[in-house]
């Protein structure tokens, strides 16, 4: 408890700090490029941890955590004080900076705005992109793909658009900046910033790069949220520019397959991606290649829902091909085999794309794809990049209606929501976390109420702690609460009750959506279910006062004796009693009127549960000792008969 304690005033004081920064850069107290540079130095950590790092030791260059800088050969000084960053998982975590170590010397190698640009290049072609600078001959694939630089630009300002259009390309439902598209407010400044930190991190001259001060695109009026909209692009810069550093490493790795790029001159098979040295997330280099084979299926997936059964599918269902292009939804081929040769020719091993979850290796004969002829919705980690698929089968297929990627190294179903990573921006806002059952139902509430839910999907599975954690990094649970959707039978009344042991630990108002029996949320797109759906997801309601009922129900039935009475508001007494204090007053009075006994039989109930009298037999827990033995608080026996109990080992 003294830890927890400890961990909690440490959080507390480390995102009050944070707090402090973001609202220095919103009225201009701290300069965007000043933030930049440590975003450039630490992105790779967090946003929160580029406006922690510096605020703790603004000289700091590189820091890493005590074993990375041991796997570097170096050791921190005896005495040095540790730098308190948060972990992506929530928690305080200490590094220590360059300065504050002994060892062997890491050097950090600069390129030249020609090499620079030469491995840009290669990056935007394993990407699935044409950089055209004005080779000389016409390009025939889609002109969306299509970066186009003028020959004239010299290296620097090349290598800079480079970067810009591939932060934009790299933004859920982006697209690159065209002749009759203005890149203004947010959107150029969030793919300069891109650029920023990626050159930066190259070693490139930036010093020509400026930017607006935050008051120009996040707004300096009172009514606006500024700070949460600086978080909002600050947390993309750093996301999209790791993703490009990741891709910079990946290209360096061994055998690693990537398109011919024309260049000014060829890449030299000696060179080194940059910026490998400079990443240290052991789980990355780990991983890498199964990333890569994920990366390059997706896009695979892609290019084949295009005038597949699956667009059409998706059209009949209300989904327009923008929202089919922004959710970057594809299709598997029916062939077993399909996936796997493609990716054999792009040089991934069979092994690579069954530890992806991208193929299946059976007991006898050869792998075969894990997807076919499925719509595939992407599953995305919190840097946005393609971790794992759900497929949808053909309503007149057989086997099962959806199929996740198994469980892998990168992919964890307890862990992931899809939805969680193209919501954020909402989340940022004022829009609720809305729980769903399919991916269908999640982009289908995004599309038709954006402003009101960010709806989010399980991955076939109940909501867990894991997942509530992941969408509190992205919302104020505390705040906004959560609503969950439900069908209105029992099954939705059973989900209810599963979800409740899990969502109770939100703090906000937990909530619920009822919806008529027989439909679901993907309906909102429908003519016929369009306004049933929607007034419910608009009317919601406690979700403790669904799961209360549901308790009175199965216990008590038709409440017509004593006995049942009693049962249903013992049941319901347990509930009340893990609720936060200010919710248990209104619930005694429901149950009271529901079972129609006392308010203050109810209360007596929801006391005993809260607190049960011991057995009497219970031994007295003994005062400490000196050497320290767990201590607790002395209790009295009762006369009251001991009541036997069997309970799950923990």
């Amino acid at each position: 408890m003294a830890q927890t304690e400890e961990q909690r005033r440490q959080l507390t004081t480390l995102k009050g700090i944070a707090d402090h920064a973001v609202a220095c850069l919103a009225d201009g107290r701290l300069e965007w490029e000043v933030w930049l540079k440590h975003a450039g130095r630490h992105g790779r950590y967090g946003f929160t941890s580029t406006l922690l790092i510096p605020a703790q030791r603004p000289s700091a260059t590189d820091v890493r955590s005590y074993d990375a800088w041991q796997r570097q050969n170096r050791q921190v000084r005896r005495g040095e004080t540790g730098i308190r960053i948060i972990s992506t998982g929530g928690k305080p975590r200490t590094v220590f900076d360059i300065e504050q170590t002994d060892g062997q010397l890491i050097e950090k190698p600069e390129l030249s705005p020609a090499e620079g640009l030469r491995w840009l290049s290669r990056l935007a072609a394993d990407l699935d992109f044409y950089v055209d600078r004005g080779q000389g001959w016409s390009y025939l694939g889609p002109p969306e793909r299509r970066i186009k630089i003028h020959p004239e630009l010299d290296d620097t300002a090349a290598v800079t658009l480079l970067v810009h259009q591939l932060a934009h390309a790299l933004q859920p439902g982006g697209h690159l900046d065209t002749v009759g598209l203005d890149c203004r407010g947010v959107r150029r400044v969030m793919a300069d910033s891109v650029a920023y930190v990626v050159l930066a991190e190259l070693g490139l001259d930036v010093s020509q790069m400026s930017f607006p001060p935050p008051q120009r695109w996040a707004g300096d009026d009172v009514r606006t949220d500024s700070a949460a909209a600086i978080r909002v692009v600050g947390d993309q810069i750093v996301r999209t520019g790791n993703r490009l550093k990741r891709r910079l490493q990946d290209l360096s790795k061994p055998g690693r397959s990537t398109a011919t790029v024309v260049t000014e001159r060829p890449s030299r098979p000696q060179e080194t991606a940059p910026v490998a040295e400079n990443i240290d997330q052991a789980s990355d280099v780990s991983t890498s290649h199964l990333r890569a084979a994920l990366a390059e299926a997706h896009r695979f997936y892609r290019k084949n829902l295009s005038e597949s059964w699956g667009t059409r599918y998706l059209a009949r269902r209300g989904f327009t091909p923008e929202m089919q292009e922004q959710w970057q939804i594809g299709l598997a081929p029916r062939s077993r085999r399909s996936l796997l040769q493609h990716l054999r020719e792009l040089g991934h091993s069979d092994q690579t794309l069954i530890d992806a979850g991208l193929a299946k290796q059976p007991k006898r004969g050869a792998p075969f794809d894990l997807f076919r002829d499925r719509v595939l919705f992407p599953l995305r980690d919190r840097d946005g990049e393609v971790i794992g698929f759900i497929g949808r089968r053909r309503d007149d297929a057989p086997g099962p209606k959806y199929l996740n990627t198994p469980e892998t190294v990168l992919f964890h179903k307890g862990d992931v929501l899809l939805g969680l990573h193209e919501g954020r921006p909402q989340l940022a806002g004022n829009a609720r976390p809305l729980l769903v059952e399919g991916p269908l139902d999640a982009i289908a509430v995004n599309a038709v109420m954006p402003d009101v839910y960010a709806a989010i999907a399980p991955c076939g599975t109940s909501i867990t702690a894991a997942q509530i954690e992941e969408i509190g990094l992205s919302a104020d649970l505390n705040a906004s609460g959560l609503v969950i959707a439900l069908d209105g039978d029992t099954a939705g009344r059973s989900g209810a009750l599963r979800a409740w042991r899990t969502l109770r630990r939100v703090g906000g108002p937990v909530e619920a959506a009822v919806l008529p029996k027989g439909r679901d949320p993907a309906e909102i797109l429908s003519p016929t279910g369009h306004s049933s759906v929607r007034e419910a997801l608009l009317s919601v309601t406690p979700l403790a006062d669904l799961v209360i009922d549901e308790k009175i129900q199965r216990f008590g039935g038709a409440l017509e004796f004593v006995e049942s009475r009693l049962a249903a508001a013992q049941a319901a007494a347990a509930l009340i009693a893990e609720l936060p204090p200010d919710q248990i007053v209104r619930q005694v009075t429901r149950v009271a009127a529901r079972t129609g006994m006392d308010p203050s039989e109810v209360t007596s109930l929801v006391a005993s549960a809260i607190s049960p009298d011991p057995a009497p037999d219970a031994s007295p827990v003994q005062p400490p000792s000196p050497e320290g033995r767990s201590t607790g608080l002395q209790r009295t026996s009762h006369t009251t008969p001991p009541r036997r109990t069997h309970r799950r080992k923990p």
